[in-house]
Protein backbone atom coordinates (compact mmCIF):
# COMPACT_ATOMS: atom_id res chain seq x y z
CA UNK A 1 0.00 0.00 0.00
CA UNK A 2 1.46 3.31 -1.06
CA UNK A 3 1.91 6.11 2.21
CA UNK A 4 0.62 8.73 -0.14
CA UNK A 5 -3.37 8.97 -1.04
CA UNK A 6 -4.47 11.86 -3.14
CA UNK A 7 -8.29 12.17 -3.25
CA UNK A 8 -10.45 14.43 -5.50
CA UNK A 9 -13.62 16.30 -3.75
CA UNK A 10 -15.07 16.84 -6.69
CA UNK A 11 -16.08 20.37 -5.70
CA UNK A 12 -18.05 21.59 -8.77
CA UNK A 13 -19.68 18.82 -9.84
CA UNK A 14 -20.52 16.46 -6.89
CA UNK A 15 -19.83 13.54 -8.42
CA UNK A 16 -18.21 12.39 -5.48
CA UNK A 17 -20.04 12.39 -2.24
CA UNK A 18 -18.56 14.59 0.25
CA UNK A 19 -19.00 12.74 3.31
CA UNK A 20 -17.44 9.41 1.59
CA UNK A 21 -13.99 11.79 0.73
CA UNK A 22 -14.14 12.86 4.48
CA UNK A 23 -14.60 9.32 6.04
CA UNK A 24 -11.63 7.90 3.69
CA UNK A 25 -9.19 10.36 4.49
CA UNK A 26 -9.71 10.53 7.78
CA UNK A 27 -9.41 6.37 7.89
CA UNK A 28 -6.36 7.10 5.76
CA UNK A 29 -4.63 9.48 8.74
CA UNK A 30 -5.88 7.10 11.06
CA UNK A 31 -3.81 4.68 9.29
CA UNK A 32 -0.38 6.35 8.98
CA UNK A 33 -0.97 7.64 5.70
CA UNK A 34 -0.19 11.41 4.48
CA UNK A 35 -3.38 12.93 2.41
CA UNK A 36 -4.36 15.17 0.09
CA UNK A 37 -7.88 16.49 -0.87
CA UNK A 38 -8.01 18.29 -3.78
CA UNK A 39 -11.17 20.29 -4.99
CA UNK A 40 -10.75 19.03 -8.88
CA UNK A 41 -8.25 16.41 -9.66
CA UNK A 42 -9.33 17.23 -13.75
CA UNK A 43 -8.37 21.00 -12.87
CA UNK A 44 -5.25 19.63 -11.32
CA UNK A 45 -4.19 17.66 -14.37
CA UNK A 46 -4.90 20.20 -16.96
CA UNK A 47 -2.99 23.21 -15.27
CA UNK A 48 -1.36 21.80 -12.35
CA UNK A 49 2.73 22.63 -12.41
CA UNK A 50 5.40 20.14 -12.40
CA UNK A 51 5.67 19.76 -8.38
CA UNK A 52 1.65 19.30 -8.05
CA UNK A 53 2.19 16.86 -10.81
CA UNK A 54 5.14 14.95 -8.99
CA UNK A 55 3.19 14.71 -6.34
CA UNK A 56 1.17 12.54 -7.64
CA UNK A 57 3.34 9.57 -9.19
CA UNK A 58 4.05 8.28 -5.89
CA UNK A 59 0.05 8.56 -4.61
CA UNK A 60 -2.57 6.71 -4.58
CA UNK A 61 -5.50 8.53 -6.38
CA UNK A 62 -8.98 8.34 -5.38
CA UNK A 63 -11.51 9.66 -7.57
CA UNK A 64 -14.01 8.50 -10.45
CA UNK A 65 -14.08 5.92 -12.71
CA UNK A 66 -10.68 4.38 -13.32
CA UNK A 67 -10.73 4.09 -17.11
CA UNK A 68 -10.87 8.19 -16.51
CA UNK A 69 -8.58 8.56 -13.88
CA UNK A 70 -6.08 6.50 -15.82
CA UNK A 71 -5.80 8.13 -19.19
CA UNK A 72 -6.02 11.43 -17.57
CA UNK A 73 -2.75 10.40 -15.51
CA UNK A 74 -1.23 8.94 -18.75
CA UNK A 75 -2.12 11.84 -20.80
CA UNK A 76 0.30 14.06 -18.59
CA UNK A 77 3.32 11.33 -18.32
CA UNK A 78 2.04 9.77 -14.65
CA UNK A 79 2.13 6.14 -15.25
CA UNK A 80 -0.45 5.78 -12.34
CA UNK A 81 -0.74 2.81 -9.85
CA UNK A 82 -4.09 1.36 -10.05
CA UNK A 83 -6.81 4.54 -8.92
CA UNK A 84 -9.72 3.89 -6.78
CA UNK A 85 -13.37 4.69 -7.72
CA UNK A 86 -15.09 6.09 -4.89
CA UNK A 87 -17.76 7.83 -7.27
CA UNK A 88 -20.89 5.27 -6.60
CA UNK A 89 -24.24 6.89 -5.52
CA UNK A 90 -22.74 10.20 -6.22
CA UNK A 91 -24.86 13.70 -5.99
CA UNK A 92 -26.39 15.60 -8.27
CA UNK A 93 -24.44 17.14 -11.42
CA UNK A 94 -24.70 20.14 -13.01
CA UNK A 95 -22.37 23.19 -14.81
CA UNK A 96 -20.08 25.15 -13.20
CA UNK A 97 -16.65 26.90 -13.44
CA UNK A 98 -15.09 23.39 -13.48
CA UNK A 99 -12.18 21.90 -15.98
CA UNK A 100 -13.84 19.81 -18.86
CA UNK A 101 -12.14 18.70 -21.24
CA UNK A 102 -11.37 15.26 -22.99
CA UNK A 103 -8.72 12.78 -22.51
CA UNK A 104 -8.04 9.77 -24.48
CA UNK A 105 -7.59 6.02 -23.92
CA UNK A 106 -4.42 5.18 -25.56
CA UNK A 107 -5.48 1.09 -25.52
CA UNK A 108 -8.93 1.75 -27.46
CA UNK A 109 -7.55 4.85 -29.53
CA UNK A 110 -6.94 4.16 -33.15
CA UNK A 111 -5.35 6.90 -34.21
CA UNK A 112 -7.55 7.85 -37.12
CA UNK A 113 -7.90 11.61 -36.07
CA UNK A 114 -11.59 11.54 -37.10
CA UNK A 115 -11.59 13.76 -33.27
CA UNK A 116 -8.98 15.76 -34.42
CA UNK A 117 -10.91 16.99 -38.10
CA UNK A 118 -14.13 17.34 -35.96
CA UNK A 119 -13.14 19.53 -32.87
CA UNK A 120 -14.39 22.82 -34.06
CA UNK A 121 -12.36 24.24 -31.22
CA UNK A 122 -8.92 23.33 -31.45
CA UNK A 123 -8.64 21.10 -28.64
CA UNK A 124 -6.91 18.10 -30.52
CA UNK A 125 -3.61 18.14 -32.51
CA UNK A 126 -2.05 15.75 -34.70
CA UNK A 127 1.99 15.02 -33.22
CA UNK A 128 4.01 12.63 -35.69
CA UNK A 129 0.78 10.63 -36.95
CA UNK A 130 -0.86 10.37 -33.37
CA UNK A 131 -3.44 12.17 -31.73
CA UNK A 132 -3.31 14.23 -28.96
CA UNK A 133 -5.11 16.60 -26.11
CA UNK A 134 -3.07 19.76 -26.79
CA UNK A 135 -5.58 22.53 -26.25
CA UNK A 136 -8.15 21.15 -23.34
CA UNK A 137 -8.97 24.77 -22.10
CA UNK A 138 -10.42 25.07 -25.51
CA UNK A 139 -12.92 22.62 -24.75
CA UNK A 140 -16.79 23.42 -24.85
CA UNK A 141 -17.96 23.33 -21.30
CA UNK A 142 -20.58 19.89 -21.48
CA UNK A 143 -19.55 19.20 -24.74
CA UNK A 144 -19.25 15.58 -25.77
CA UNK A 145 -19.78 15.56 -29.61
CA UNK A 146 -16.49 14.67 -30.17
CA UNK A 147 -16.86 11.32 -28.12
CA UNK A 148 -20.15 10.57 -29.96
CA UNK A 149 -17.79 10.58 -32.89
CA UNK A 150 -15.29 8.47 -32.03
CA UNK A 151 -15.62 4.80 -33.65
CA UNK A 152 -13.28 3.02 -31.06
CA UNK A 153 -15.23 4.74 -27.86
CA UNK A 154 -11.76 5.85 -26.88
CA UNK A 155 -12.79 9.65 -26.00
CA UNK A 156 -13.31 10.07 -22.18
CA UNK A 157 -15.17 13.26 -20.43
CA UNK A 158 -14.85 12.34 -16.54
CA UNK A 159 -17.52 14.66 -15.46
CA UNK A 160 -20.27 13.21 -18.32
CA UNK A 161 -23.07 11.64 -16.45
CA UNK A 162 -23.39 8.79 -18.38
CA UNK A 163 -20.84 5.27 -19.08
CA UNK A 164 -19.33 5.12 -21.29
CA UNK A 165 -18.63 8.39 -22.04
CA UNK A 166 -17.25 8.89 -18.14
CA UNK A 167 -14.81 6.70 -18.46
CA UNK A 168 -17.22 3.95 -17.13
CA UNK A 169 -17.89 0.33 -18.13
CA UNK A 170 -21.00 -0.27 -18.46
CA UNK A 171 -22.69 0.70 -21.71
CA UNK A 172 -25.64 3.77 -20.03
CA UNK A 173 -25.41 5.59 -23.27
CA UNK A 174 -25.57 4.31 -26.88
CA UNK A 175 -23.64 6.66 -28.87
CA UNK A 176 -25.04 8.59 -31.61
CA UNK A 177 -23.37 7.44 -34.71
CA UNK A 178 -22.42 9.79 -37.26
CA UNK A 179 -23.10 9.26 -41.16
CA UNK A 180 -19.18 10.67 -41.81
CA UNK A 181 -19.74 11.19 -45.40
CA UNK A 182 -22.43 13.67 -45.06
CA UNK A 183 -21.42 15.38 -41.83
CA UNK A 184 -18.72 17.92 -43.34
CA UNK A 185 -20.99 18.48 -46.72
CA UNK A 186 -24.01 19.32 -44.13
CA UNK A 187 -22.07 21.54 -41.92
CA UNK A 188 -20.76 22.99 -45.05
CA UNK A 189 -24.23 23.96 -46.61
CA UNK A 190 -25.99 25.09 -43.51
CA UNK A 191 -22.68 27.80 -43.14
CA UNK A 192 -23.30 28.97 -46.90
CA UNK A 193 -27.06 29.18 -45.91
CA UNK A 194 -26.15 31.20 -43.07
CA UNK A 195 -24.03 33.52 -45.10
CA UNK A 196 -26.32 34.07 -47.71
CA UNK A 197 -29.08 34.78 -45.47
CA UNK A 198 -26.98 37.56 -43.70
CA UNK A 199 -25.76 38.72 -47.20
CA UNK A 200 -22.27 38.09 -46.37
CA UNK A 201 -20.67 37.38 -49.89
CA UNK A 202 -18.95 34.24 -50.56
CA UNK A 203 -16.10 35.42 -52.34
CA UNK A 204 -14.68 39.07 -52.24
CA UNK A 205 -13.53 40.82 -55.19
CA UNK A 206 -10.24 41.84 -55.41
CA UNK A 207 -8.87 44.86 -57.62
Amino acid sequence: MCDKITICACRWRNLIPRDRVEDMAEKARSGGREVLVVDDLCALLECGDEAELAALRDSEVVACHARAVRSMLQWRGIEPKEPVDIREGAGDSGPGNDAWFPVIDKERCSECGKCFDFCPFGVYEMVDGRVRVMHPSNCKNNCPACARNCPSEAIIFPKYAKSPINGGVEQEEQAIRVDHSTLYGDALRARLAERRSMGTPLFKKWK
